[in-house]
């Protein structure tokens, strides 16, 4: 993805970035008009599975079902866990689509041949650059990697003593060991792109170098990306590494977290994706197209606290332009689906 054509488009449609917190079944066919097949899907269901908020889900599903009658099924898996079931799965597909989960790893169900191509006549909704261009996925939100700190253990405890941390490197304190918690980068998209962009803007040997020495200080590695978020706003941890939305959900909610977008910081989009064979044809097809809709942006931003790739959307509270966080430009997804197992393999041997 070109990062400035996407932050060119953002700003032009006045979105702004908080820092959050992813045809048919066939390739040859022309987009067509579902208006029809969405007046008809009352008493028809469509099966998903769903790696973001379940939240956010149950308020999609809603969404969908009040605009075209059809019952909405999922389950919340994280992305791992997510993957490892849609593989288990290939010959024999239980569910339709894979509504969230980080790009890297809808780009590696593309090249397995676990999804499909779908041409929605709703992705004109969209900015082309969140729109896969072999037309497998779509965009629904943006998410950033931060550092988040809890704010009363760390005025009580360690304010005087160290420096807030604001880098990757400033993880590597020994006064840190044992109070920072982390996703797994096997089983949570969140801990993939964590290790992927490190490894990609530092190049191997330096990454896997500065991973190695963080890991020595990580005391839990969760399957959920949600769940460090949680666990240090509840004290449990000093800092967690992980999605800025997900910090900034747990900080609303009255659990104060400092967040800080470091240097360089991984990002991701969360995607959605028609699964090849799907039982439910049509409804999968207007689900997705569901997803490229204002309201289904809007219902986003409310619950997850996220940016929706539709520009038309409302944005969220407390936001900053996409030009002031110091994003890693150049982060490849396709480049860190195809390394993601390796690096993965490789970050457990450390």
């Amino acid at each position: 993805m070109n990062f400035k054509k996407m932050a060119a488009t953002l700003l032009a449609g006045a979105c702004m970035l908080t820092a959050i917190g992813c045809g048919g079944g066939g390739g040859g066919e022309k987009p067509k008009d579902n208006k029809a097949a969405e007046q008809s899907l009352k008493g028809k269901e469509v099966v998903m599975y769903v790696s973001f908020h379940e939240d956010t889900a149950k308020e999609l599903a809603k969404g969908f079902k009040e605009k075209t009658g059809c019952e909405v099924k999922f389950i919340r898996l994280p992305t791992g866990e997510a993957v490892a079931r849609l593989m288990a799965e290939k010959d024999a597909p239980k569910a339709d689509v894979w509504l969230g989960g980080t790009i890297d790893a809808h780009e590696k169900m593309k090249a397995e041949g676990i999804t499909t191509k779908y041409t929605s006549p709703d992705e004109k909704n969209l900015p082309a650059a969140y729109v896969d261009k072999d037309g497998f996925w779509k965009g629904t939100y943006l998410e950033t990697l931060a550092i988040g700190v809890n704010e009363a253990r760390f005025n009580k405890e360690f304010k005087g003593k160290v420096e807030m941390p604001t880098k990757l490197e400033d993880l590597l304190n020994p006064a840190f060991k044992g109070e920072i918690i982390m996703p797994d980068p096997a089983k949570s998209g969140t801990g993939s792109t964590f290790i992927t962009s490190v490894v990609q803007c530092m190049g191997e040997e330096k990454g896997l170098e500065l991973l190695k020495g963080i890991k020595a200080n990580v005391a839990q590695l969760t399957p959920s990306g949600f769940t460090p978020a949680q666990k240090c706003g509840a004290g449990e941890f000093l800092i967690t590494v992980n999605f800025l939305s997900d910090q900034m959900n747990v900080s609303n909610k009255g659990q104060k977290i400092i967040s800080t977008v470091f240097p360089n910081a991984g990002w991701t989009l969360c995607g959605v994706s028609k699964l090849k064979g799907a039982p439910h044809d049509a409804e999968a097809n207007a689900f997705i197209d569901y997803m490229m809709s204002k309201e289904a942006g809007d219902a986003m931003v409310k619950t997850a606290n996220g940016i929706a790739c539709n520009p038309k959307s409302i944005t969220p509270a407390g936001s900053k332009p996409l030009n002031e966080l110091p994003l890693y430009k150049d982060y490849d997804f396709a480049k860190a689906g195809k390394e993601k197992d390796a690096l993965t393999a490789k970050f457990a041997g450390l």
